[in-house]
């Protein structure tokens, strides 16, 4: 036995496996700054997770430090997308080896640009004491590409591991999530400059003003910024709220589209619809709750129209659209819609989805694709891309809806916010994916209320259905995985914040620091 013991510690303190040792704890501290982000919280872990990749990347090499900036991606994404397994193996069928390898290779493409700030941190911040300046700026940086890049994917910015905290979430006015995801990196880089630093007195004391100030000024702000939206909405008094009912009818994802069960689905949403008994100004239904086309219907449409007679509300509700190829005589294009419908029938009201989901909603290259490459959801046509981000007009204030995950793009719900929406709908289907999706969704829905002070209001077929005011803060839920109405009474926003106006140009102001960094390191000591 001990011969055996023997034998694995010297492999293990081998050469080959040092030489790798700094890329595993690299990988370990991503996976465990997962749990900084929601469901579960931890902000502190987050902020250790990155405080230790700062600490590795600041004692090697550019080259190595990318590496260990790809190796903690790797954990911190492996780990944080793992509900697409739900997806690819469950609902899409895959093999769960190429289910893996699928997860794997998504989170080594949003690995790079954990790489890049790697493989930079090292050239803008050669000195522990520049660290605070540069890192933070330079991780955001790598966010704001993640949200543009190849149509972007900005899912678990580092910012949403605030979104339980109600007064630092108010920063998110001023420069959005990449603010809060900033003051995330903040507190990790002065704990790497402190630990580089040995904890002499002069790091630890500055380190520790440092960040008590900076929490201490964005739980400020927020303070003053609750108090003073809140004494503008009670002087306005043409702010009138909204009541809405939010149906979720936890369709069951392997029933949604099959053709024997659509209708039992549409019943039901319709049956818990019609137990709404106190009036309410708009009914939502979540994404493709109609599973059909509702084009080619009447009969289903009628019901529709009977049941918003009988309340006095329209039905705003998730459906697939097909209308004529102008462009292709006897072509059909595809759209994947939010549809407003009442008394009258008409179907003219509605909201094409604009950036649709790779893989799920349309193939890529298409034409150059292999034909056994397809689409995971259901389906053999591709979905059309709608006009953009367009409100729809309604009697009330102009509606800026999100169909699924268009609401994680903060810059396109920034431009519905531009163009006078005045109420933020969200309409999704989370069934498809594992359950830590839908607390990380929801995180990121309630951020774009609090980004346009906009109110946002969310149904999801298999939930997390909830509404959030212009504060972020939740005005009610339907838990996940249950079948239910929710009514709500939501009030009205201002519409109007300082990230709107200057989102464009707050990636300059990251760029920026990291400049001042680069200078600051390059200049002569005593110079």
């Amino acid at each position: 036995m001990n011969k055996w013991i023997s034998t694995l510690r010297d492999g293990l303190l081998s050469r080959p496996w040092s030489r790798w040792r700094l890329e595993f704890g690299s990988f370990c501290a991503g996976a465990v700054a997962v749990l900084g982000l929601p469901p579960y919280h931890q902000q502190f872990l987050m902020i250790l997770g990155l405080a230790v990749l700062i600490v590795l990347v600041s004692r090697v090499s550019w080259k190595r430090g990318a590496w260990l900036g790809f190796f903690f991606g790797l954990g911190h994404f492996s780990f944080g997308f793992s509900w697409l397994l739900t997806s690819l193996h469950r609902y899409g069928d895959l093999w769960m080896g190429l289910s893996l390898l699928i997860l794997v290779l998504l989170a080594a493409t949003m690995a790079v640009y954990i790489a890049l700030f790697g493989g930079l941190l090292r050239l803008f911040a050669p000195q522990p004491g520049l660290l605070p300046l540069a890192a933070p700026a330079l991780w955001v940086i790598g966010e704001w590409l993640r949200s543009h890049l190849f149509t972007g994917f900005p899912w678990n910015l580092a910012g949403y591991a605030w979104s339980d905290q109600e007064r630092i979430v108010q920063v998110a006015d001023l420069g959005g999530v990449w603010l809060l995801s900033w003051l995330m990196v903040f507190p990790a880089s002065l704990l790497a400059w402190v630990w580089l630093q040995r904890f002499v007195r002069y790091p630890v004391i500055a380190g520790g003003v440092l960040l008590l100030g900076s929490l201490a000024l964005a739980a400020g702000y927020g303070t003053w910024r609750s108090v003073e939206l809140a004494a503008m909405q009670h002087q306005d008094a043409r702010s009138r709220p909204l009541k809405v009912a939010l149906v979720q009818g936890n369709v069951e994802q392997s029933k949604k589209w099959d053709p024997k069960f659509r209708e039992e689905g549409f019943i039901k949403y319709l049956g818990l619809s019609g137990g709404i008994n106190e009036p309410v100004d708009l009914i939502v239904w979540p994404e493709t709750a109609i599973a059909f086309f509702i084009q080619a219907s009447p009969e289903n449409l009628k019901q529709i129209q009977t049941l918003s007679q009988r309340l006095g509300a329209p039905v705003l509700t998730g459906a697939p659209m097909a209308d004529r190829d102008g462009e292709r005589e006897g072509q059909w294009l595809f759209y994947n819609s939010m549809v407003l419908l009442d008394a009258t029938g008409d179907l003219n009201r509605r909201y094409d989805k604009y950036h649709l989901v790779p893989f799920g909603e349309f193939v890529p290259f298409r034409r150059y694709m292999p034909s056994f490459i397809k689409k995971i959801t259901y389906g053999s046509e591709d979905f059309s891309r709608g006009p953009g981000p367009v409100p729809m007009p309604w009697e009330h204030g102009a509606i800026g809806g999100l169909v699924c995950y268009e609401t994680i793009f903060p810059h396109e719900v920034r431009e519905l916010a531009l163009a006078h929406a005045r109420w933020l709908v969200n309409v999704t289907n989370d069934a498809w994916f594992g359950e830590a999706a839908k607390p990380q969704h929801l995180a990121m829905a309630q951020l774009r209320a609090v980004e346009n002070r906009i109110p946002m209001i969310r149904v999801a077929n298999t939930g997390i259905s909830a509404a959030f005011d212009q504060l972020g803060r939740e005005l009610g839920r339907i838990h996940p995985n249950e079948a239910g109405t929710l009514i709500v009474t939501v009030p009205q926003g201002s519409g109007m914040s300082f990230f709107q106006r200057s989102e464009p140009w707050w990636i300059g102001v990251w760029l920026v620091m990291c400049s001042i960094a680069w200078f600051m390191g390059r200049k002569p000591r005593g110079a």
